[in-house]
Order: structure tokens, then C-alpha cells, then sequence
């Protein structure tokens, strides 16, 4: 995932942009060749720094349907569980 990608990413998340929005923008990114595992690695880089709770909020959200812990419509990867470094989809962000 590209510098460039990822700014992307992050300025949607941090906006009020609809998360349906945002899922496009993923599934846009998987077209591209983009893996799960490269968007979760980045949204755990996101998570650790978050400024407030309320990005954090987002952050966690979006890592969901990048796992696929969300509606079947709002999956992305849809359980192809593609390159993650945890080895399963379950968000291991929390302590």
C-alpha cells in the first residue's frame, strides 16, 4: 500500500466521510491489488496514534470491515483473509 494510498485513506477516515464511502474507496483499493493485510497493518499503525477517541472510534470501524466483522454487504475481502500478519480476521488492536 503506497504513501499516497494510505493519505488517502487516512484523511477519510479522520473526515466525517460516510463509512460506506470509505468501504468503496477499499474495495477500490483490493482492485488495485491492495491485500488485507497491508490495509489492517496500516490501520493498526493508525490506531496507535491516534489523536482522540473519536478517530480511534473510526479507526476500529473501518478495521472491522477490513476483517470482515460487519454486515455481508459492507465486506470488503469477504473472508479471503488475504496476507494477514495476525493470521486470523479477528481485530487484535484492543489490549
Amino acid at each position: 500500500m503506497n504513501a499516497e494510498l494510505q493519505q488517502k485513506l487516512e484523511a477519510a477516515i479522520k473526515s466525517d466521510k460516510p463509512l460506506d464511502e470509505i468501504v468503496a474507496m477499499l474495495r477500490h483499493y483490493k482492485e488495485q491489488g491492495v491485500t488485507q493485510g497491508e490495509v489492517y497493518s496500516f490501520l493498526e499503525v493508525l490506531h496507535q496514534a491516534a489523536p482522540d477517541d473519536a478517530t480511534d472510534d473510526r479507526i476500529l470501524e473501518v478495521a472491522d470491515f477490513v476483517a470482515g466483522f460487519c454486515a455481508s454487504h459492507m465486506k470488503v475481502w469477504d473472508g479471503e483473509n488475504e496476507e494477514r500478519d495476525c493470521g486470523d480476521t479477528s481485530p487484535n488492536f484492543l489490549p
